[in-house]
């Protein structure tokens, strides 16, 4: 009897062996990715519209133009024969392959940063701290915090990467951010969260030649009949509420509420600036941003402030950062305790 064949009546039906099973996978799997060509960039360009489902606000978050990740996305799904993401003339959502493929692709990216720390371990080298900053916090502080990294562990690397909030939630929950810097305004109950630096003094920006200019500061009473421009609340909902809510505790109303058009603080000046309203934002604001000319801040009083600036990373690190996240929480502890004291 031919070997993997099993007698049945009158008739020999022929059963792969286990290793005959196997290479007829193998060779299944070879012929469906043959000529399949995708490469590392176009699954970070569907991961980024799928986390958004906005074309737009994908691109802007890869610093990109729209058109070539509209093509990119399609040339993906044409390779794969199968439809990621369904749009219409309104709205992006994701398929059920879509949903499948942003899985999978997660773990292709953990998977590479995963061999490339190995790698570099191997090889006697030590993996640079990657840190998120929310790009408003003032660069004083900013170097600070990295000042008291390199005092306390000289011997280790550091790269910093601005990014929104929401960006840097997502990245350090999928292991590709170690630690982020952003307003404490909510609660992570996967995050460990560290106080940093005390909130920020609130200001009101205004064009140069409005009417409120030539106060020295400005109390409620003085904003009661104007619009308030803000950043768009999708790219951070709970500061957007928690200033909001802080500003109303303070008997502080508007005419109205408008959303500033781009998703970053450059924006919100340059629409204070072409008055479609007065914004509200941190003091140092204006000289973190080469916007910072075209507007004029007044302080508010009564005195309003920013939330907390805090320094968060994952409540399950990887074994290889315990030792460098406590050198993160004692230089923040520090660093706070330094700003209590001024």
């Amino acid at each position: 009897m031919p070997r993997g064949s099993v007698a049945h009546g009158s008739q020999n039906c022929l059963r792969a062996s286990p290793s005959d099973q196997l290479e007829l996978n193998v060779r299944e799997a070879d012929r469906l990715s043959s000529g399949i060509a995708i490469e590392l960039r176009h699954l970070r360009y569907f991961l980024a519209v799928f986390e958004e489902l906005h074309f737009g606000r994908a691109a802007e978050r890869l610093h990109m133009a729209q058109p070539p990740l509209s093509q990119a996305i399609r040339k993906l799904e044409q390779e794969l024969g199968v439809q990621l993401l369904a749009r219409t003339s309104r709205v992006v959502t994701a398929t059920e392959p879509g949903r499948v493929f942003a899985e999978e692709a997660r773990k292709v990216f953990a998977a590479l940063d995963h061999a490339v720390l190995e790698a570099r371990l191997a090889g006697g080298l030590g993996t640079a701290l990657r840190i998120g900053c929310i790009p408003s916090l003032p660069i004083e502080r900013l170097l600070r915090f990295l000042a008291g990294l390199q005092t306390q562990a000289p011997e280790g690397q550091t790269r910093v990467t601005h990014l929104p909030f929401l960006e840097q939630v997502r990245l350090l929950r999928s292991g590709e951010l170690d630690i982020g810097l952003f307003h404490d305004a909510g609660e992570y109950p996967d995050l460990e969260v560290e106080p940093l630096f005390p909130g920020e003094h609130l200001a009101v920006l205004l064009p140069p030649d409005h009417a409120l200019a030539a106060k020295q500061a400005i109390g409620p009473d003085d904003l009661r009949g104007e619009m308030l421009l803000g950043a768009q609340r999708s790219a951070n909902p709970p500061l957007y509420d928690r200033t909001l809510a802080l500003l109303e505790d303070a008997d502080y109303t508007f005419r109205g509420i408008r959303e500033a058009g781009g998703s970053n603080e450059r924006d919100l000046m340059l629409g204070v600036a072409d008055s479609h309203g007065v914004a509200i934002a941190p003091f140092s604001l204006v000289d973190v941003s080469e916007a910072g000319a075209i507007v004029i801040r007044r302080p508010l009083v009564p005195t309003l402030s920013m939330p907390d600036t805090v320094v968060a990373w994952r409540r399950d690190p990887p074994p290889h950062l315990e030792a460098r996240l406590a050198v993160v929480r004692s230089v923040a502890r520090e660093l706070r305790q330094d700003e209590l004291k001024a």
